[in-house]
């Protein structure tokens, strides 16, 4: 019997609809805003639309109307989708943190004192740094032990 190849499937689409059913109507028109913004075909029209209005107000000498009329559009689509991008990417933050906390409560060995680490004091943040730092530290200089390197100390890593 001769293989039969695999069938490739359909890349699944994402349907915004359906990713906010259940979310309440402001956020809803939040995400579409978010979604439909990100568009190529959006940006495109954007710029078509901007160079069109350059060429037509040049042409009539740019009303004084049209320059103010401008501005405050650009201003207004401006924080409207500054609050749009920080909806979005803070819930989706918010859910990001979530998961990584149930996959730290759920993996054996790992630091259950790190979940919610980015509701804790600055103080605590910085601690569990230096922690990591120095563990990551030893690790490096067992391992460089362990492949017959060098055994000095480990090169300063640049701080951030």
């Amino acid at each position: 019997m001769p293989e039969r190849e695999p069938e490739e499937l359909p890349a699944p689409r994402r349907h915004i609809s359906r990713r906010t059913a259940q979310l309440p109507l402001v956020s809803k028109v939040l995400y579409r805003i978010d979604h439909y913004s990100s568009m190529p075909a959006v940006a495109i029209s954007g710029v078509v639309l901007l160079v069109a209005f350059l060429a037509v107000g040049a042409v009539l000498g740019f009303p004084n109307q049209w320059v103010v009329a401008f501005e405050v559009t650009v201003a207004a689509l401006t924080l409207m989708m500054v609050f749009t991008i920080q909806h979005t990417q803070s819930r989706e933050q918010a859910a990001t943190q979530r998961k990584l906390d149930e996959l730290l409560r759920a993996v054996p060995g790992a630091a259950a004192s790190l979940m919610m680490l980015e509701e804790a004091p600055k103080e605590t943040i910085l601690e569990v740094e230096d922690e990591q730092r120095e563990v990551r530290n030893e690790s490096v200089v067992a391992d460089q032990t362990d492949d017959g390197d060098e055994a000095g100390p480990p090169r300063a890593e640049p701080e951030t």
